[in-house]
């Protein structure tokens, strides 16, 4: 590329005033001698002049303060989210735990507890996977709600 074509790339640049001191001094020794380029030039001026004379669209009145206030609504609405399915996830899990543990207790008490309760231990038993399927469903109902609830959030948020 020579320097003719390289000045005519950087015409519309001088033109907005966007070039540094040393290529602002090329183009002007380039404009003294080439009338092609001092032509394109100054179309270029022309343009930039009527860009500035354009009026300036101004923001309607309140929109910054109306941004802002939606901006907190929606990072408030997003933490007490955050803090639902937090608290909501932890419950669950405890639900879980509990089940668990109170199979533990079972295997451990349940032969003594048929005893005193004077039943038979295959009726403990079943009485104990009634329970432990009830506990699990309700916890997997629970689990089921708190992502439908989630989900929903996250649409409105």
């Amino acid at each position: 590329m020579n320097e003719h074509d390289e000045i005519r790339d950087l015409l519309a640049l001088a033109a907005a005033g966007g070039l540094d001191a040393e290529a602002e001094r090329r183009m002007e020794e380039h404009l003294g001698q080439c009338l092609e380029c001092r032509a394109e030039f100054d179309s270029w001026q022309q343009l930039t002049g009527a860009l500035k004379r354009m009026p300036t669209p101004q923001a309607p009145l309140g929109l910054v303060e109306r941004t802002r206030r939606n901006l907190e609504a929606r990072a408030v609405a997003q933490a007490e989210h955050r803090r639902k399915w937090v608290g909501l996830s932890g419950l669950t899990a405890l639900a879980w735990m509990f089940s668990f543990l109170s199979w533990l207790v079972f295997q451990m008490l349940g032969a003594r507890l048929a005893q005193v309760l004077d039943i038979s231990s295959s009726a403990m038993t079943m009485a104990w996977i009634g329970y432990t399927m009830i506990s699990w469903l309700t916890t997997a109902l629970v689990a089921a709600a708190l992502s439908k609830s989630h989900r929903q959030e996250e649409r409105t948020v």
